[in-house]
């Protein structure tokens, strides 16, 4: 065999195994690099969608227009470290709700999350709260199940820069079966600028219980107006830089992207949204 195909194999059988303490201490599915791509534009009035509210529920609070959508991808280019994701949002009054479902990992090892959220735009200040109910399987160890929760704030400092607050599980978030492990707790700050009506500039700093600080800088330039656009960063956890290229087609649109990890290769991702009509204001 030759040494490629060793390494792969390799790779394949003991990857899975390093998540496993991952697991065990609490990280969440909802953390994962594959959310850097999906949560961009959370920090923005033009950007958001349906995935925005999970870097930031009080993002909720300034959806203009009913969105749902579905993400995949394959961690590594390896099935068994798969991630599906589902979301949907609706504009509610001066508000939004939001619903979300993730899904990280294969059969015998996996992870899941159910989340509802509501966001309420206040003015210059919105606030957002969420609710997860996290389900863990490891193939003979069993099931186990905690629920956490996340708050959101967001301020309109102008017209064109957001900056805003999000925490993930500061207390409780203990599994049900082995009470001694829990939720991490997350804690971020973020800001996005609004250069113009086609160009979005965004980061995040995030502190991770029991993680070093990460910071995610990214931007999206809409080269086509409601047609072509492009998207691009990098997190500073794992060194790895991301892009898409997203085409949209009146109500639908459809995102091919791909991450890279320096030591372990390119993730491939693939998004695809679908709008509602325009809130009309009150």
């Amino acid at each position: 065999m030759p040494d490629s195909e060793k390494l792969a194999v390799l790779r394949n059988l003991l990857l899975p195994l390093f998540l496993i303490p991952w697991l065990a201490n609490g990280q969440s599915i909802h953390y994962s690099p594959g959310t850097l791509y999906t949560g961009l534009g959370a920090y923005s009035h033009q950007f958001t969608q349906s995935f925005s509210f999970l870097a930031n529920q009080a993002a909720l609070g300034n959806i203009s227009k009913t969105s749902a959508g579905v993400y995949t991808e394959q961690k590594y280019g390896l099935k068994a470290l798969s991630l599906f994701m589902a979301t949907a949002a609706m504009p509610v009054g001066r508000g939004g709700v939001g619903i979300a479902m993730q899904y990280a990992g294969f059969n015998d090892f996996n992870e899941s999350q159910a989340g509802l959220a509501y966001g309420k735009n206040l003015g210059k200040v919105s606030l957002g709260i969420q609710c997860n109910y996290n389900m863990m399987h490891v193939a003979g160890y069993g099931n186990d199940a905690a629920i956490g929760f996340e708050v959101g704030s967001q301020w309109q400092v102008s017209s064109t820069l957001i900056t805003g607050f999000h925490i993930a599980n500061p207390v409780g978030g203990h599994f049900r079966n082995h009470y001694q492990e829990k939720l991490a707790a997350v804690y971020q700050f973020g800001a996005g600028y609004e250069v113009s009506a086609q160009l979005l500039l965004s980061a995040e700093l995030t502190k991770e219980e029991n993680q070093p600080v990460n910071v995610q800088a990214g931007l999206q330039y809409i080269l086509v107006p409601d047609r072509l656009f492009v998207r691009t960063g990098i997190t500073t956890a794992t060194t790895s830089p991301y892009i898409g290229v997203g085409w949209q087609w009146k109500n639908c649109r459809a995102d091919a992207c791909v991450r890279f990890h320096p030591q372990l290769g390119l993730t491939p991702g693939l998004l695809l949204l679908f709008y509602g009509k325009q809130k009309t204001e009150p």
